[in-house]
């Protein structure tokens, strides 16, 4: 009897510390979830730039699909980052601001970026960008961001070319999700570049990549991309 309930009570020990690791990784996830829950519904604040990522550069693209910005950043730390804060500011030919992302209800990929490599650069797309002022203009600024908690998983794009699909304006390609994480909500994003000038944009999401597993995308773009190279990137946004 006693050998009986010792053995239960091993059991019981295994059970609670096996779940243990589980309950970490869920309690990460909700802890995610809940701040892109206040984002949405207060809206993007950023108090401070962050002193560890720098914008490179910012520009407006416009086309007959309407407005996009595009924000190039540079990581300058030695840690990854996750979910990178960043404020656009659009404004009209006058000066005058007429959009920022800080609305409250904007999904979570329209106000930060997924994660950023350590000495690493990223591109960054909202293909949202009101028409509404006359748009002329954007600029950016990066927030603090927390260090990613375990390794970048590897996430590769391959095989991109245009859309036949999109009529000629868009970007396909597939996503190869090469670590042992699921990603949730995936946002892979495309520019063109003609003459090294980036001349259409735009992004896809893909709500779920299994580990080890592929799935095409296509991303509609804003802007001419006749005659350009297409470049995609799907920075992960699931940490283990």
């Amino acid at each position: 009897m006693r050998r009986l309930a010792t053995t239960l009570m091993l059991v019981a020990l295994a059970g609670a510390l096996g779940g243990c690791e589980t309950t970490q990784e869920k309690s990460a996830q909700l802890e995610k979830t809940a701040h892109h829950t206040r984002l949405a519904e207060h809206g993007l604040s950023i108090a401070k730039p962050s002193a560890d990522v720098h914008v490179l550069g910012a520009v407006l693209i416009h086309g007959s699909e309407g407005y996009a910005a595009v924000v190039t950043l540079r990581n300058d730390s030695a840690h990854t980052l996750a979910d990178v804060p960043i404020a656009i500011t659009v404004r009209n030919a006058h000066g005058s601001t007429v959009f920022q992302n800080n609305a409250p209800g904007l999904e979570a990929a329209l106000t930060s970026l997924a994660s950023l490599p350590a000495h690493g650069e990223a591109t960054w797309v909202d293909d949202q960008v009101p028409a509404s002022g006359a748009p002329a203009s954007v600029s950016a600024i990066a927030g603090v961001a927390p260090t990613a908690s375990g390794p970048l998983p590897q996430i590769e794009v391959a095989g991109v070319h245009p859309s036949e699909e999109a009529g000629g304006g868009g970007g396909a390609g597939t996503v190869r999700n090469r670590s042992s994480v699921t990603q949730q909500n995936l946002v892979v994003y495309v520019i063109a570049r003609r003459a090294r000038r980036v001349v259409a944009a735009g992004r896809a999401v893909l709500s779920e990549v299994a580990a080890g597993a592929s799935l095409p995308f296509q991303a509609f773009l804003v802007g001419s991309s006749a005659g350009s190279t297409l470049q995609a990137s799907a920075p992960a946004s699931t940490f283990g």
